[in-house]
């Protein structure tokens, strides 16, 4: 089950996206209040071009790219959740001071190697999505 949050944000964001687009569809907005974001690439995948946004016409590929953006937006929320609550974690009795500073130190150690590794995988997928649109998609 997605947390409530999740799914809010992102059905706001579909509502929003489908009016920007002048296709506000109430079917995608319920559909992704009640499912949460797990139908989400099928959307990013199906939704209406801007009027300079290009595409290609493979409905497969189109999904798969979209995958990719919403797992690293989903995990990217995952670890600053887990951040936040290890930086902001209360005085808990039962844990030394000790070792609260390397939760703490961990927590930043593990944000920055994510944002480091997020950004390698972004630059990583950017080359081979170029190359593949470009063999074999003509774009």
């Amino acid at each position: 089950m997605w947390p409530r949050w999740v799914r809010l944000i992102s059905t706001l964001w579909v509502a929003f996206d489908s009016k920007k687009r002048k296709s506000v569809d109430y079917l995608w907005v319920l559909i992704i209040l009640l499912l949460g974001p797990l139908l989400l690439p099928i959307y990013i995948a199906t939704r209406p071009l801007l009027k300079n946004e290009k595409r290609p016409d493979c409905l497969i590929w189109n999904i798969i790219v979209a995958i990719e953006n919403i797992t690293l937006w989903l995990v990217g929320l995952a670890v600053a959740a887990v951040f936040v609550e290890n930086v902001t974690m209360p005085k808990n009795k039962d844990v030394a001071e000790v070792k609260r500073a390397e939760i703490k130190a961990g927590s930043f150690l593990g944000l920055i190697l994510f944002i480091i590794l997020a950004g390698l995988e972004k630059a990583g997928f950017e080359a081979f999505k170029s190359h593949i649109e470009k063999k074999y998609f003509k774009l």
